[in-house]
This record gives C-alpha cells, sequence and structure tokens, in this order.
C-alpha cells in the first residue's frame, strides 16, 4: 500500500466524515460536548476502512491503466 496516497486519503475522509457525524448529532439535538467528541472519534474510528477501501481501489485502478 501507498502510504503517502493513504495519509492523504485519511486526512480527507476523517475531516469528511467527522463533520457529517458532528453535524448529524447537532441536527439530532446532541450538542453538549460530550456527544460532539464522540461524534468525532466515531468519524475518526470510521474513515480508517474508509481509507483502506478506497487506496486499494485506487491503486488496482491506476495499475489497470498501465
Amino acid at each position: 500500500m501507498n502510504f503517502r496516497v493513504a495519509s492523504l486519503i485519511f486526512t480527507i475522509a476523517s475531516v469528511v466524515t467527522a463533520g457529517i457525524l458532528v453535524t448529524a448529532a447537532l441536527v439530532m439535538g446532541y450538542d453538549d460536548a460530550k456527544s460532539v467528541w464522540l461524534a468525532v472519534a466515531a468519524g475518526i474510528g470510521a474513515s480508517i476502512p474508509i481509507t483502506f477501501v478506497v487506496t486499494n481501489q485506487l491503486i488496482a485502478f491506476t495499475a489497470k491503466l498501465k
């Protein structure tokens, strides 16, 4: 696995996923600090498998083009 690509994808995926989950938590009425931090942690945790899947698909796609 290309770790430079994976780290870039993880950075983008973690920010987007955490932002979506924080927004969802705030819309549902969970506006205390504990709930927001839990949503951020869940977003970072969910972005790890997303990173592996997207990186592997990107590497397979670029290998197919060669």
